[in-house]
C-alpha cells in the first residue's frame, strides 16, 4: 500500500486547520519518521563536525526505507544564544533542503540541552531567529519545543512552567500555522503538565521505551490523558547492547532478534490505536566516540543500522511499516529462525523460565511440517514451577472476558512428568495474575500431537504470554508450529485448571 500524502504537503504549506483534532490525527497518522544523528557524529557533534554529504547519503537510506519525515535536534549552546551565528543557520537550511530533496520531511527539536529557563527574552529571540526563513514551510513536518520537559530535572518547576507558558505561543507564532508539541517519557505527565501550564500544544508526543507487552496499554493511557488531543509517538526503541531482558538469551543474535520483535510488538499497538508509526530511535548504533560524555553501553546500540550500515533485523520491520503499513505477526512459533548464545543456539525471540532446571535448545534436525523446533529435556522444576520457553504475541493485549487461544504440536521421547502449553495473564503494571494450561503430553515415546488451551482474559488483564512447559521430565519433548488467536469462540466445556504459580512477580 503505497504511503498516504502528509497533510500539509509540499504543494502548499501548514495552515490553522491543523489546529483541528481530527486532522491533526490524519496528518500524523500519515508520518513515517525516524530519528537521525550520524553514527559518528551524535548530538552536537553533528553540527560541529559537519558532514553534508554523509547525512545527504543517510537521507537516501532514510528514504529508500520508506520515511517521510526525519527529526533534526537543534542546540542553543551550539548555535548560539540567544542569537544564532550565521554558520550555524546555514547548516540548518542545508539539512533542511537535503532532506527534502530525498522527500523527506524535517522534525525540528528546539532548545535540546538547555537549562536556563528564567531567560524567556533571550529563548523567544533565539527561536524567532531559528525559524524566521521557515515560517509555514511544507518542509516541516513539526516542531518540539524541548526535548522531555517531564525529565526529574524539569517536571514540576515552575519556572519551567512559566517558560512553556511564554515560549509554546511564541514558537507556535513564528511558526506560522506549523503543529508544535510537547514530548514527554511517561502518560501521567501528559496530565500533570496539563494542570500546571495554562497553553496547550497541537498534541502530545510520547516517547516509549516501556516493556513491549505494555505498549498498547501505556499508550492508551496517553490517548486518555491527552484528549482531545491527539497523540503521536515520536520515539521508541530497544538497545541490542547492555544486560538482557530477564528471561532472554545472551549474545548480540538474540538481542537483534529481540529488538525486532519489539519493533513488530509496539508498532502494531500504535497501529491498532490509531496512532499511525511510532518512530524508531535511532537510524544508526553510535560508535564510541559519536555521544559527547560517557554513556552507559546501551546508548550505543538503539539503531537500526549498525555502525557500518548494515541493517539489523529490526530494519526490515520498520521498512515493512513503512512500505506497506503492516506488521508481521510472526513470532518464530515454527522455530524456523535460531540465535548463538553462550549456552549454544536457541529459538529467536523466546525466553527461557529456569534456565537451570532444563536443558533448552533449538532442533535444527526435528520439526511437524519441516525441521526446526523448541527443545526441553532433563528437565525438573522448582517451587511449583515449571522450566518453559515463553514470550508475547506481536498482539498481546487482551479484553477482559474475550477468549484466546494457543495451539502447538509437542512430540516427546520417553517423556515423563508434565508437558504442557499455557496462556498466561498479566495487569497493566506487568505482574502475573492467572495462567491456564492444556491438558499434559502422554508420557513415554509419542508422535506429534497438538496441545491446545482457551481461556478469557480476567479483569484487570492488560495483556497475554505463551508458554510452552515441560517439568519433571526425565526425558525429551519438542514443540512447534505453535499459535496464538485472539477473540476465538467459547469453547462449550471450557477446560479449567489451577493457575501456576509462578512468577508472581513484576517481571520487568
Amino acid at each position: 500500500m503505497a504511503i498516504v500524502a502528509v497533510a500539509g504537503s509540499r504543494s502548499g504549506s501548514p495552515d490553522d486547520t491543523l489546529r483541528h483534532p481530527a486532522a491533526l490525527r490524519r496528518y500524523l497518522r500519515a508520518l513515517r519518521l525516524i530519528n537521525y544523528f550520524p553514527s559518528a557524529d551524535g548530538w552536537q557533534y553533528m553540527w560541529t563536525r559537519w558532514q553534508p554529504a554523509r547525512i545527504k547519503s543517510d537521507f537516501s537510506i532514510l528514504s529508500s526505507m520508506g520515511a517521510n519525515a526525519v527529526r533534526v535536534t537543534v542546540f542553543p549552546a551550539v548555535t548560539g544564544f540567544p542569537d544564532p551565528s550565521r554558520l550555524m543557520q546555514s547548516r540548518l537550511a542545508q539539512i533542511i533542503t537535503l532532506a527534502a530533496a530525498k522527500g523527506l520531511k524535517v522534525q525540528l527539536s528546539l532548545f535540546d540541552q538547555f537549562s536556563n529557563f528564567s531567560d524567556i527574552s533571550g529563548s523567544e529571540t533565539w527561536a524567532n531567529e531559528i525559524l524566521e526563513r521557515f515560517a509555514g514551510s511544507p518542509d516541516i513536518a513539526f516542531i518540539d519545543l524541548h526535548n522531555e520537559l517531564d525529565s526529574p530535572s524539569t517536571l514540576g518547576r515552575p519556572v519551567v512552567y512559566r517558560w512553556i507558558d511564554a515560549l509554546l505561543p511564541a514558537v507556535e507564532n513564528d511558526a506560522k500555522g506549523i503543529p508544535v508539541t510537547l514530548s514527554v517519557s511517561h502518560p501521567q505527565n501528559i496530565q500533570k503538565m496539563r494542570a500546571a501550564l495554562t497553553v496547550q500544544p497541537y498534541f502530545w508526543d510520547l516517547h516509549y521505551y516501556s516493556p513491549d507487552s505494555l505498549a498498547y496499554t501505556i499508550m492508551q493511557q496517553a490517548i486518555r490523558a491527552a484528549a482531545p488531543l491527539p497523540v503521536f509517538v515520536g520515539e521508541t526503541g530497544f538497545s541490542t547492547a547492555g544486560d538482557a531482558p530477564a528471561g532472554l538469551p545472551a549474545g548480540e543474535a538474540s538481542m537483534e532478534a529481540y529488538q525486532a520483535h519489539y519493533y513488530q510488538v509496539v508498532e502494531q499497538a500504535a497501529l491498532s490505536l490509531g496512532l499511525g508509526a511510532a518512530s524508531p530511535w535511532d537510524l544508526y548504533d553510535f560508535t564510541q566516540a559519536a555521544i559527547p560524555g560517557q554513556q552507559q553501553p546501551e546508548q550505543y546500540a538503539f539503531g537500526l543500522l549498525r555502525t557500518n550500515g548494515a541493517p539489523k533485523p529490526a530494519a526490515g520491520v520498520i521498512r515493512q511499516l513503512f512500505r506497506s503499513g503492516t506488521v508481521s505477526q510472526d513470532l518464530n512459533g515454527e522455530f524456523t529462525q535460531a540465535v548463538t548464545t553462550p549456552s549454544g543456539k536457541l529459538p529467536a525471540l523466546w525466553r527461557i523460565w529456569q534456565p537451570d532446571q532444563a536443558h533448552f535448545a533449538w532442533d535444527p534436525s526435528v520439526g511437524h511440517d519441516s525441521p526446526g523446533s523448541a527443545r526441553i529435556s532433563d528437565s525438573a522444576g522448582a517451587d511449583g514451577s515449571m522450566p518453559a520457553f515463553y514470550t508475547v504475541p506481536v498482539r498481546p493485549q487482551v479484553t477482559t472476558n474475550h477468549w484466546y487461544r494457543v495451539a502447538a504440536w509437542v512430540r516427546g521421547r520417553a517423556a515423563t512428568g508434565s508437558t504442557v502449553v499455557n496462556i498466561s495473564w498479566f495487569n497493566d503494571a506487568g505482574v502475573y495474575m492467572s495462567g491456564v494450561n492444556s491438558p499434559s503430553l502422554q508420557a513415554g515415546d509419542t508422535s506429534w500431537t497438538e496441545l491446545q488451551v482457551a481461556g478469557a482474559a480476567p479483569n484487570g488483564a492488560a495483556f497475554a504470554e505463551i508458554w510452552l512447559k515441560s517439568a519433571h521430565d526425565t526425558g525429551t519433548v519438542w514443540f512447534d508450529d505453535v499459535s496464538w488467536t485472539a477473540n476465538v469462540p467459547r469453547p462449550r466445556a471450557a477446560r479449567s485448571s489451577k493457575p501456576r504459580k509462578d512468577p508472581g512477580l513484576t517481571k520487568f
